[in-house]
């Protein structure tokens, strides 16, 4: 009997364990890993918003450090003043023969370089066709002040909190002087 008693609680302790839980423990487990889930689902957000707005500055950047690494090459190398031209939608920079050209090659004999926008790209013509050096421009234009050449670009998909502070409506404005027509005007003397 005694042996019966003992199978009796062993069997009634099983049950009791294997039982499951209540409906109060299941909703008190299901409100908290909700909690969890929308903390997570904020986090994911937060992040997802944060990328995609530094991949949109690193573009805007790129934009900017090209254009005016490309721009400042030429200007910088011409012997005569860069022309604006088409209602100043266009710079005209005139080379010598033997300079590196922006399309990457060298010409043997004096030549224009004709930077205009097109269809989002910055393009650059020599004389044997445009070419595209840059894809991702919303604007360009440019502006002379004596050799003072400004270039107005403005990227695409400017992250809008730096549209009110680091651009005016136009674009970001980079200026470049063609020094080399300062130093062929300059005077040297001997002290």
């Amino acid at each position: 009997m005694y042996m019966y008693q003992r199978q009796l609680r062993q069997a009634l302790a099983i049950n009791l364990q294997g039982r499951g839980y209540t409906l109060i423990e299941l909703l008190v487990a299901m409100a908290a890993g909700l909690f969890l889930l929308s903390g997570v689902a904020m986090s994911y957000t937060a992040i997802k918003s944060t990328v995609v707005a530094s991949k949109e500055l690193s573009h805007a950047q790129e934009v900017i450090r090209y254009t005016s690494q490309v721009m400042t090459r030429s200007i910088k190398q011409t012997y005569q003043k860069p022309e604006l031209e088409n209602n100043k939608a266009a710079l005209r920079v005139h080379q010598k023969a033997l300079q590196l050209a922006c399309d990457g090659s060298v010409p043997t004999v004096d030549y224009s370089e004709l930077f205009t926008l097109s269809n989002g790209y910055l393009t650059c013509d020599i004389g044997s066709g445009p070419v595209q050096l840059l894809r991702g421009v919303e604007a360009l234009s440019f502006d002379e002040d004596g050799i003072l050449i400004s270039i107005i670009v403005k990227p695409v998909d400017m992250p809008k909190q730096f549209e009110n502070g680091v651009l005016n409506d136009n674009g970001v404005q980079i200026d470049i002087a063609a020094n080399r027509l300062v130093l062929d005007k300059a005077v040297f003397t001997n002290p």
